[in-house]
């Protein structure tokens, strides 16, 4: 190499330096170009490029770089950057791989291989990669390691909430944070409360010590408030949490997987009620770009959510749509057939949905009876039932005893617990499970006619339960007839009646009306009670009641010598003395406007002079003199004359 090219090169890598340690990426990178031109073979020069690359985010750029053909052998020993390419374009398969076929594990890529698998959701793989990296490495990022090996365990307990899993300091909010998941998901809902309330507190003064603003801390605790929604919802306290979800939303966080998640939870919370809101609320939990930034879990849940939405939503078609991504994306055809079926009963097409149920069998029968038992088709749903793997099982039982004592067919029910008897008769702990069933089969029995079966049912119950008197003579009062003898015996184990009930009524017992209740028989007694005359000479003893007299209230000048004003009680404009106040009176001009005062008394009728006309100048032979009539007088005979109408 010539002196002028090595010194150029020189000057180039002077250059490189100082714009990596003063993190200029940009010119970093044309320097390495500067570098690469001058010599091509240049490793470390290579090395940087790609470097910069990733550190303006250029993903894309990086990786062509390391798989052009023309840099195989510059790009060999380059794996880490390679991978981490990968994973950041949202290739985890392909990234796994390339780590995969490195010739050894450094740290730097165990740490990459762990969030690949988590990526992956292999929890239990990166747990245990995560806790070798923390037994065998010692470094500044041992609490984000930590952090990360806590979110791992609160997706393990999401898996299995009954496991053994490890529990962390709460030293940071991110521990703190992935604590109060944990707790979550193992279902301990007040304690991930409290948990999470103590992450947030340390998380906004983490973010302000920092230098951050308060808006920024807000921000930062989003995430630790959502959590918290989600436990207040789960312990039906939901008015609470739409209000964090609606504030944390309202603020337009940056995380669209934060967005999502609110968004959902709120619909859920909604229901069938607001479905313009929720549709808007679904628009931002499917955005595009989801589906790298939630699980498996989150995502599926989502589109179940979406597909109960279509039903309410009256769209059958893409509810249709939805049930056939849970299927072919998660595996979720049970609760797809679910869904489905549901839409399909809404459509008025019951048997449909209930061939879709039966399909999957299992506990989807129970459901397709459930259809069956809304439709009113009674036989079928007895028939399903009786077929079925769950026709032992004490609630089955249950539903069918009164399905078919509603159809009046006591003997077959009869026979279904005889049969259930010879089915479980040999084991004792669930001849203890059944005791509820016992019982039902011994009235059932007993209904039926059959009282050699009704004592085997009570003989059952006594067995089960050898310590409850009232099953023992329940025992007894069936063997009366069929087995005196040992009726007799069984009934000397019953314990005496004064320890059984020492508070009896014998009066209550003997009245004609006990059968009427508690409430009539006091009554009927209390009245007896004051209908009875006492003994001679009990009055005596007795004060009678005197009413207390009171004041009348009266005026401070009332004149009592003289009787009150009979319209004390009129309104005063409607009194005889009341006299309306009289202003200065002012001539009056009647006519049009600018008419002279002889016009005006020439068109004046009231100063006319008019001659009375035979009709009007006839006199009355009678003329009766009208004394004046007081004002309250006027006002009783409108009274008197008002009585009658109804209004």
């Amino acid at each position: 190499m010539s002196a002028n090219k090595e010194n150029n090169l020189v000057q180039a890598y002077l250059e490189l330096n100082k714009f990596c340690q003063s993190s200029d990426y940009e010119r970093a990178l044309k320097a390495a170009g500067k570098i690469l031109q001058i010599a091509p073979n240049e490793q470390k020069a290579f090395h940087c490029k790609v470097v910069c690359f990733l550190q303006l985010h250029n993903f894309k750029e990086a990786l062509a770089t390391l798989t052009n053909a023309k840099n195989s052998a510059l790009a060999a020993d380059l794996l880490f950057e390679k991978a981490y390419a990968q994973y950041r374009l949202n290739s985890p398969k392909e990234a796994l791989q390339t780590v995969d076929s490195a010739p050894e594990l450094t740290p730097a890529l165990k740490e990459l291989r762990a969030q690949i698998l988590y990526r992956l959701e292999q929890y239990q793989d990166c747990y245990n990669l995560y806790r070798d990296l923390l037994k065998n490495t010692t470094d500044e990022y041992e609490d984000e390691r930590k952090a990360n090996m806590a979110a791992v365990v609160a997706n393990l307990a999401a898996l299995n909430p009954t496991s053994e899993l490890p529990q962390f300091d709460e030293n940071t909010y991110e521990l703190a944070y992935n604590s109060g998941s944990t707790l979550a998901m193992r279902g301990k809902y007040n304690e991930a409360l409290s948990v999470l309330k103590r992450a947030e507190q340390a998380c906004s003064e983490s973010v302000i010590d920092d230098g951050g603003t308060e808006e920024e801390a807000k921000e930062e605790a989003a995430i630790i408030r959502v959590q918290q929604a989600y436990c207040l919802q789960q312990i039906n306290r939901e008015k609470e949490a739409a209000t964090i979800y609606q504030n944390i939303l309202k603020d337009k966080p940056s995380d669209q997987a934060l967005v999502a998640i609110a968004s959902n939870n709120i619909i859920v919370i909604n229901r069938d009620t607001n479905v313009f809101d929720s549709r808007k609320r679904m628009k931002a939990a499917t955005a595009d770009g989801l589906e790298h930034k939630l699980n498996s879990r989150q995502r599926a849940v989502i589109t179940y959510n979406q597909a109960i939405l279509s039903i309410y939503s009256n769209q059958p078609d893409f509810c249709k749509q939805c049930c056939v991504k849970l299927v072919r994306d998660f595996g979720e055809d049970r609760r797809a057939a679910i869904v489905e079926a549901s839409s399909l009963v809404k459509e008025g097409k019951a048997s449909q949905a209930v061939s879709l149920l039966l399909k999957h069998g299992g506990t989807l029968t129970l459901a397709a009876v459930q259809i069956l038992l809304v439709n009113g088709d009674r036989k079928a749903a007895i028939k399903l039932l009786q077929e079925s793997e769950y026709k032992h099982r004490p609630g089955v039982v249950g539903v069918l005893c009164t399905l078919l004592c509603a159809d009046n067919e006591l003997e077959k029910a009869s026979l279904m617990f005889d049969e259930l008897y010879e089915h479980v008769k040999n084991d004792a702990e669930r001849m203890k499970l059944y005791r509820g069933a016992w019982r039902g089969a011994a009235r059932c029995h007993g209904r039926a006619g059959r009282a050699g079966a009704a004592a085997r049912a009570h003989e059952a119950l006594a067995a089960v339960e050898p310590r409850d008197a009232r099953s023992l003579a329940r025992l007894v009062k069936a063997l009366a007839a069929a087995d005196p003898p040992r009726a007799r015996s069984l009934a000397e184990q019953l314990p005496p009646l004064d320890q059984l009930e020492t508070k009896i009524d014998i009066d209550a017992l003997e009245s004609s009306k006990w059968m009427m209740g508690a409430k009539v028989v006091k009554k009927t007694v209390q009245s007896k009670q004051e209908q009875s005359p006492g003994t001679p000479g009990s009055e005596l003893g007795q004060k009678k009641k005197t009413k207390r007299k009171r004041n009348s209230k009266l005026p401070p000048n009332a004149d009592l010598s003289k009787p009150p004003d009979p319209e004390r009680w009129l309104p005063k404009y409607e009194r005889t003395a009341y006299r309306k106040r009289r202003g200065i009176r002012r001539d009056v001009i009647k006519g049009s406007q600018g008419m002279s005062t002889t016009a005006t008394d020439q068109y004046d009728m009231s100063k006319q002079q008019t001659t009375p006309t035979p009709a009007t100048s006839a006199k009355s032979p009678r003329v009766e003199v009208k004394q004046t009539e007081s004002a309250w007088q006027r006002k009783q005979q409108q009274k008197k004359k008002g009585k009658g109408r109804k209004w």
